[in-house]
């Protein structure tokens, strides 16, 4: 009991911190909110503690509050004449602290000893208190396409077979569109944000409840069929191939683009993009390798076939949902 209430403070803890970051006024209490969440998230990180889950989490701290140095000195010598273009040096502590491109290769490797729920917290919510502190400062068109072109960085890091580090990669690679998408307009990132918050909460679930940590495990997936059906197409959509509700949210920022004529940004981000998705096809080449109905319908029990059912049906209902608003 005391360990659910402990847990129940952090959480609180780590949500009051992104609040308290992104309504404040000034830089130095934003600069608060991120080391209250830092020490809020160290303690939810190792619930569960291992030699695994210690390192990573060491990792974090030291990469986090580097960042922190940084960004506290940066922010000191802001009203001073010493910096010619501060913006272009505050983003570096902020695209650290968000794991983004060229300060991404931490991620990769401090994810793999965490449990699932703490990468999908690492995955979505730390992202918010950065990006909306990106979006305070004044960046023009070329910083922005230096960060996509970086993206190519992450390229090299493609042969992965631990299921963690491709959904980093995917993390990393969906973080430059939601940072493009916040920079034009707030509301078009709220609504990236929260599909791909959705998608990924769909995907580990699935992951978490099948104890699925690599990709040959996909090969042996053959317990639920609705299940696995799910996997299958949540792959597809955080591909962005249409028509799932991955290549709206996509969509959306292309339009936008187009709009505000930022034609090289958006043909960058499609190239890069398209790069990608050898991430995703090895994930549905395992996935459909012996993909029988007949032997994963025997073995079924109704109960978890209205369980995979609804999350079948929700899936699909949000889609069409998301379709008649707009």
């Amino acid at each position: 009991m005391n360990l659910n209430f402990t847990k129940i403070m952090f959480f609180m803890i780590l949500i009051f911190s992104t609040l308290f970051s992104i309504s404040s006024s000034n830089w130095f209490s934003m600069w608060m909110g991120l080391e209250l969440n830092l020490f809020s998230l160290i303690p939810i990180l190792n619930f569960k503690s291992s030699i695994y889950s210690i390192e990573s989490t060491m990792k974090y701290f030291l990469i986090q509050a580097f960042a922190s140095i940084i960004l506290m000195i940066f922010l000191i010598n802001k009203s001073m004449m010493f910096m010619i273009k501060e913006n272009i040096l505050i983003i570096m502590p902020l695209l650290m602290k968000m794991s983004m491109m060229p300060f991404h290769l931490w991620l990769p490797s401090m994810i793999e000893g965490l449990n699932w729920m703490s990468c999908l917290i690492m995955f979505t919510w730390q992202k918010i208190t950065p990006m909306i502190m990106i979006s305070y400062l004044n960046i023009n068109k070329n910083i922005m396409f230096l960060i996509i072109l970086l993206m190519l960085n992450s390229i090299f890091s493609m042969n992965q077979n631990s299921m963690r580090k491709i959904l980093a990669m995917s993390s990393i690679n969906n973080s430059t569109w939601m940072l493009t998408a916040i920079l034009i307009n707030e509301k078009l990132w709220l609504n990236y944000f929260f599909i791909y918050s959705m998608l990924n909460i769909l995907i580990i679930f699935i992951l978490n409840k099948f104890k699925i940590n690599y990709i040959n495990q996909l090969k042996f997936f053959n317990s639920n069929f609705f299940f696995k059906l799910n996997l299958f197409l949540l792959i597809f959509s955080i591909m962005g191939l249409p028509p799932m509700i991955g290549f709206i949210m996509k969509w959306f920022l292309i339009k936008n683009l187009m709009m505000n004529k930022m034609y090289l940004i958006m043909i960058m981000l499609m190239i890069l993009t398209s790069m990608y998705l050898y991430f995703y096809m090895k994930l549905t080449y395992f996935n459909l390798f012996n993909f029988n109905i007949i032997n994963e319908w025997k073995y079924q029990n109704k109960n978890n076939n209205k369980i995979n059912l609804l999350i079948f049906i929700d899936f699909f209902n949000f889609f069409i949902n998301y379709l008649i608003i707009y």
